[in-house]
């Protein structure tokens, strides 16, 4: 190994706080450019193991509703208990093993049983670690009444109505989906089900056959899985389930993977080939699962095993945050148009507007700033925010990023009814609706590309930090998932505000809205959300810059305009857009002109 790769490990190691390497990209960015342009390779490695040694995922966004809440003694005495955990725990569980375990190990996570032999996940720890959750007040004093209380905190978002219809809604459930939908969520079987709703068996079997469809699952237990993860927010990823059975549920290594794999819908010759065993013997294994665990069949496996992917992104975030977030919009859930991949969007309504599809930017955007909204819909409009494969709620592209890009936009113009959108795309979204502009030119009106993300060749100097860390991304690709991962790991409200106030400082009305705190704290959530699950679509994104992309030649000129921020335009070059004509400048605008200039958005599009 060279010297300057030994010197970027050493900055890692040394210069960077404890915990918080990604300092250097504020404290020591000189530094790490040398090593960068030395050897990207070594300089990859080293970002890579700075990330390996943070926790999985800085901020966690959750809805308090999916938690019960409980304090005891170390000898299982109740000294506090919320509303949802009580009904949950009628009966009083035996907590002991599990309180002990933790006075002697420190926070754990693992099953406990619940009402009418019910499993469900919880996670035990004392005071100091209990602060990371949203305990009442009097849990609170509970808690410090005595050295040996411990908190109890239950995964249950599959007991609350309220996130169960907030589900529905987004999935676009009729009314009989999605009562099925949520009885199936307990009911051993289709039959129970059928009668907890009132409905006959052929009735709940159309319905059910229905509600596969529509959310692109073959099986109850995915659509079981994929219900409480749209009633989740956490959304911890679907590849750590096999370590998740086994170090939560207590299985072998063995099965924990055959358990993985049946709650993700596989049947058990499916498993049996991917894991290369007998059927028999997986069959084998998931009854040994069931009786390990406490849940009733396949199904309920697949609802505890939901649950506590969720739980457990949350114990190991670093900054979990819970709470209804506010800005109105109506989440929805869409399937692709192969019915293979889920996309995430937001409609601000109303649903009688001229739709126009809002892009969000390359990590930020998936809700629109107040003024925006309201401007928007006052002109006559529908503004909705799609999230590009792989980010938020969407689910990664499984090969060609444009294409599915552009289809997943098809998609949510099919499902809505829609027959013709307007587009205001911004940032690195720009290849993505240049791509549906050329995929599917009969469903799009005017258009308006702003601050679009120039190719790698022709985008002039940006005298910022953030433009030369992007920079750097795009000439050594390679370096971009180990960088990702490195922010998303660090991704806390702090530092992300830290990250605004360098990148943004030199424009002064970006200056000036950050010293806005809802601004910087709507950024901030912004950020966390559209990473939260993974770094995908950011890394997808910047490949295809890396990868040489150059837009397309024949854009229609009588639909597209060119918008640019002031600050962005002082250091742009126009030559390479496909839109003809001289930009828009939007003076005094920066990067956030969303917040700084909506009116003028505004009137671009409207």
């Amino acid at each position: 190994m060279n010297a300057t790769p030994i010197r970027l490990f050493d900055l890692l190691r040394e210069t960077a706080p404890d915990g918080a390497p990604v300092e250097l990209l504020l404290d020591s960015w000189p530094e790490v450019e040398d090593a960068v342009l030395a050897d990207s390779s070594q300089a990859r490695e080293a970002l890579t193991a700075a990330a390996h040694a943070l926790p999985p995922i800085a901020g966690a966004i959750a809805d308090r509703r999916a938690l019960a809440t409980a304090v005891m003694s170390a000898r299982g005495t109740i000294c506090f208990a919320d509303p949802a955990y009580l009904a949950l725990f009628a009966d009083s569980s035996d907590m002991r093993p599990l309180l002990k375990r933790a006075l002697r190990e420190g926070s754990v996570v693992s099953l406990v049983e619940g009402g009418a032999g019910a499993a469900f996940t919880a996670w035990v720890g004392d005071a100091q670690a209990a602060r990371r959750w949203p305990l009442d007040r009097d849990a609170t004093v509970a808690l410090s009444e005595a050295p040996d209380r411990l908190a109890v905190v239950v995964s249950a978002p599959s007991r609350s109505s309220e996130l169960a219809r907030g589900a529905a809604r987004a999935l676009d459930l009729t009314a009989l989906e999605a009562r099925l939908a949520e009885a199936l969520l307990f009911a051993p079987n289709l039959e129970a089900a059928a009668a907890d709703v009132g409905v006959g068996r052929e009735t709940a079997r159309d319905a059910l056959r229905r509600l596969n469809a529509k959310l692109g699952v073959r099986r109850t237990p995915e659509l079981v899985a994929h219900l409480i993860g749209v009633m989740c927010a956490a959304q911890r990823p679907h590849d750590g389930d096999a370590a998740i059975a086994e170090n939560a549920f207590g299985l072998t290594p063995a099965e924990a993977r055959a358990a993985a794999l049946v709650a993700g819908g596989a049947t058990a010759p499916e498993a049996a080939g991917t894991l290369g065993v007998s059927a028999e013997t997986v069959r084998t294994h998931v009854k040994a699962v069931l009786a390990k665990t406490g849940a009733k069949g396949v199904k309920d496996l697949a609802r505890l095993l939901a649950e506590a992917r969720e739980l457990i992104a949350l114990a190991d975030a670093a900054e979990p945050m819970f709470g209804e977030e506010e800005g109105g919009g109506r989440l929805r859930i869409v399937p692709s148009l192969d019915r293979a991949r889920r996309v995430a969007l937001i409609d601000y309504g109303p649903y009688d507007g001229e739709p126009v599809f809002v892009f969000h930017g390359g990590a930020a955007g998936r809700r629109l700033p107040d003024r925006l909204r309201a401007g928007l819909i006052s002109r006559g409009l529908r503004p909705i925010v799609i999230q590009r494969p792989g980010f938020g709620l969407s689910d990664p592209a499984v090969s060609d990023y444009l294409a599915a890009g552009a289809d997943d936009m098809a998609a949510v113009v099919e499902r809505l009814r829609l027959k013709r959108v307007r587009l205001l795309a911004r940032d690195t979204g720009a290849p993505t609706a240049l791509a549906f502009a050329q995929a599917y030119p009969g469903l799009i009106g005017r258009s308006v590309l702003l601050n679009p993300h120039p190719p790698t060749t022709k985008g002039g100097e940006r005298r910022s930090f953030m433009a030369s860390v992007q920079k750097h991304l795009l000439r050594n690709p390679d370096l971009v998932v180990a960088f990702a991962e490195l922010l998303r790991r660090q991704a806390t409200t702090a530092l992300l505000e830290r990250i605004f106030d360098r990148s943004m400082r030199d424009t002064p009305a970006d200056h000036a809205a950050l010293q806005d705190p809802k601004v910087r704290e709507f950024l901030a959530r912004d950020v966390q959300a559209m990473c939260a699950r993974s770094v995908r679509g950011f890394v997808s994104e910047q490949a295809i810059y890396a990868n040489g992309w150059e837009p397309p030649a024949d854009l229609p000129a009588d639909i597209w305009s060119l918008a640019m921020s002031g600050a962005v335009a002082a250091h742009a070059d126009f030559g390479w857009s496909p839109v003809p004509g001289p930009p828009t400048v939007i003076d005094g605008a920066g990067l956030l002109v969303q917040f700084t200039h909506p009116e003028a958005l505004v009137d671009l599009i409207a």
